[in-house]
């Protein structure tokens, strides 16, 4: 199969060089480049670094790549980190299609099949913690350990798909669709513990972001977990499980089921932080994941 990489120059030479199936694009400033690869037809989008066993970084249901700026370039340091737009969101193609954790996890399959990856470890915030424990109980063979960041949920037996939307669902579904800046900026300061961290440029880039991919946003809204209680006790991957203490989204209480369900698994608490611990607290989050990724075991259950 031809493969073409395309580079982009400082002085804005393009140069063109057929060697195979991912389409690299300009460096980052972190030593990141964009590349693309074509899954079933489509593409996605994704960023790359470094040398190693590989880390695959997915993303929340309202974030991007932006979720992971404070910790590609630090992770990059020992292992081949790849942060990848998943279907429908961000950069990649986005199918007209009905969204769901079954189609996301599908797409990461072909994704590493793309890349030639046998397995990878898989760090999923929120939505993303779903794709992976999705991965965890149908694919486990491509998951050598995972990272479930204040995400993860279950499958609920009574999910009426049909049942008409309340108010609260409607108005919450209008601003991450599309909605205004004030609005956007409201709904992040409260995903955080310390609403200073939301910057004007913050906020644009999720307005943004969720206009891109307001399609797939809306039908995950209504997904939620697919993995029941009875398939999570079955997954034997190497776990970790991240939250922070004061989380609006998910509560704690959800990172504690978790880890009574999924054997073996550790758990860490990030205290005075809410639901972006790995953007909140960063050399914190980025510590504990790579003592868990060189020694299987975290040193404590809180900071």
């Amino acid at each position: 199969m031809m493969l073409r990489t395309k580079i982009l120059c400082r002085l804005g030479v393009v140069i063109l060089l057929w060697i195979g199936s991912v389409s690299i694009a300009h460096a980052q400033p972190s030593g990141f480049m964009e590349k693309d690869v074509t899954v079933y037809g489509f593409n996605m989008h994704y960023l790359e670094a470094g040398s190693g066993p590989p880390l695959v970084l997915l993303h929340g249901l309202w974030g991007g790549q932006n979720e992971w700026r404070l910790n590609m370039e630090p992770l990059s340091s020992n292992y081949r980190v790849i942060v990848l737009d998943q279907i429908g969101f961000g950069e990649s193609d986005k199918p007209h299609a009905n969204y769901h954790n079954a189609l996301l996890a599908q797409f990461l399959v072909g994704f590493l099949e793309a890349l030639e990856i046998p397995n990878a470890t898989l760090v999923g915030h929120a939505m993303g913690a779903n794709t992976t424990t999705y991965m965890a109980v149908h694919y486990p063979h491509l998951v050598e350990r995972m990272v479930l960041v204040d995400g993860a949920g279950y499958r609920n037996p009574n999910r009426d798909l049909a049942r008409p939307l309340t108010e609260p669902q409607i108005k919450f579904r209008r601003i991450v669709t599309g909605s205004d800046l004030a609005a956007t900026r409201n709904f992040l300061k409260r995903r955080v513990y310390d609403p200073e961290l939301i910057t004007d440029s913050w906020v644009q880039e999720a307005f943004t972001l969720w206009l891109k991919s307001a399609r797939a946003i809306e039908n995950m809204l209504l997904e939620g977990g697919d993995v029941t209680e009875e398939e999570m006790r079955t997954i034997r991957v190497p776990t970790l499980i991240v939250w922070g203490k004061e989380d609006r989204v998910f509560p704690l209480s959800n990172a504690d089921r978790l880890n009574q369900d999924i054997a073996g698994s550790q758990k860490v608490i990030f205290d005075k932080t809410g639901h972006l611990p790995q953007m909140e607290v960063p050399e914190k989050f980025n510590r504990v994941i790579y003592e868990f990724l060189t020694t299987g075991k975290v040193k404590s259950e809180s900071y």
